[in-house]
């Protein structure tokens, strides 16, 4: 399942409380292009808080399944719906991006793949050994060898003195400066083709994903973690 971050919403209807997508852009796991769906979702077959959604590819016609989240506990605030589009390659999207990435070391590659083939293979206790070791080489990549004997919580601590996180936001500063191009093309100064606007739909939505999505999932892994060993 891969989600589908609001950027890619193209348009919505209204259920209950909740705002759920009813047009979207999202990479289509049968042909591998970017297309629009239109979604068709039967309300009356809820399920708990959620129900399936099917659309077609506007690029090679054939459908996939979409997942969409509901919840009316919420006190009566309109929200988003979360909505996920199944795609069985999704994981080794994920994978391929990480191998293909020449900044990630090597061995920080190798004990990620341990671990994510432990874990496909369901022995619980080698994916918590291969997890410590990831952990590990992320530490150790930012820290070297000197905080080695350190703890893990101790390691973390330090972590933020040693890898700017702010960086790749500062960088946008220079990207929508009055006298960049970027900019003239946001007021519509100057023209955009197809391949500009799927690179700032790709903007648009690692943007959101770096400052909603991924702080929200790591505190909420967080937290039902802490909740499950309680």
């Amino acid at each position: 399942m891969r989600k589908i971050l609001p950027a890619s919403i193209l348009s919505y209807t209204q259920y209950g409380y909740l705002k759920v997508a009813k047009s979207l852009k999202s990479h289509c796991p049968k042909c591998g292009k970017t297309g629009n769906f239109t979604l068709k979702a039967n309300y009356y077959q809820v399920k708990k808080t959620g129900l399936f959604a099917e659309g077609h590819c506007s690029e090679c016609k054939k459908p996939s399944v979409f997942v969409i989240m509901l919840d009316e506990r919420s006190d009566h605030n309109i929200q988003e719906a979360e909505i996920y589009i199944y795609d069985p390659m999704a994981s080794q999207g994920r994978m391929d991006q990480i191998q293909g990435n020449k900044n990630i070391p090597k061995d920080l590659i190798r004990s990620y793949t341990s671990a994510l083939n432990v874990s496909q293979s369901k022995d619980n206790s080698a994916t918590a050994v291969m997890s410590k070791r990831v952990i590990e080489s992320v530490l150790k990549n930012y820290l070297g060898e000197k905080t080695k004997e350190q703890s893990l919580s101790q390691q973390f601590e330090q972590l933020p003195k040693h890898v700017d996180l702010s960086k790749p936001i500062q960088s946008l500063s220079h990207l929508v400066h009055p006298d960049r191009p970027f900019y003239e093309m946001l007021e519509l100064e100057r023209e955009i083709d197809d391949e500009t606007a799927a690179l700032l739909m790709e903007l648009l939505e690692g943007l959101i994903e770096y400052l909603f999505v991924l702080p929200e999932k790591i505190e909420s892994v967080h937290t039902e973690i802490e909740q499950k060993l309680k």
